[in-house]
């Protein structure tokens, strides 16, 4: 199987821990927000704002259910990506799917520097924004959790991540 998605949360470092994947794997890596910016000739945030939410899912369905399934390809997701138009079960029908799960108190270390790039928590602000994280992650683990697998980022081993895909890898052909 060549194409490796990764998903989890906003923050989960699913880019540059995709790019680092990639380059050990000897794959070619894309960022699917990435894509579809180049594409609408706009960022996240402007899609989001002038367009809206259900613009943007449907946009990235396309962009990704485009992507050929025999590419030699690592994935890097949007966090809402898994949970819209039958998304997940695309991944993990063409692809292995890597869940990069992370802590509530580490997506707020971390969104603290990037909130105004990020159109779903702009606004937000102290329990808010811890609530809305907590809520959006308890929705989105349904989904999450069909990955084929699934890795702590807090205590993320690339060495066993390599392994436990090229096991999958062998055990699916």
């Amino acid at each position: 199987m060549s194409l490796v998605f990764i998903i989890g949360f906003m923050t989960a470092g699913k880019t540059r821990e995709g790019k680092r994947l990639a380059k050990l794997m000897n794959k070619k890596f894309i960022d699917l927000d990435r894509i579809i910016e180049e594409r609408e000739k706009k960022t996240v945030v402007q899609i989001f704002n002038e367009k809206g939410e259900q613009y943007f899912r449907k946009i990235e369905s396309e962009v990704l259910k485009s992507i050929d399934s025999n590419e030699n390809l690592i994935v890097s997701c949007g966090g809402g990506t898994p949970c819209f138009h039958h998304n997940m079960n695309w991944m993990t029908d063409n692809g292995i799917v890597i869940w990069l799960k992370v802590s509530t108190e580490t997506v707020l270390k971390r969104v603290a520097e990037s909130k105004k790039q990020r159109p779903l928590l702009k606004t937000l602000e102290g329990d808010d924004l811890v609530n809305f994280i907590n809520q959006k992650m308890m929705e989105r683990e349904p989904f999450y959790t069909q990955a084929h697998i699934q890795m702590n980022t807090e205590h993320l081993s690339f060495e066993k991540l390599v392994e436990k895909i090229n096991k999958f890898e062998f055990t699916k052909n």
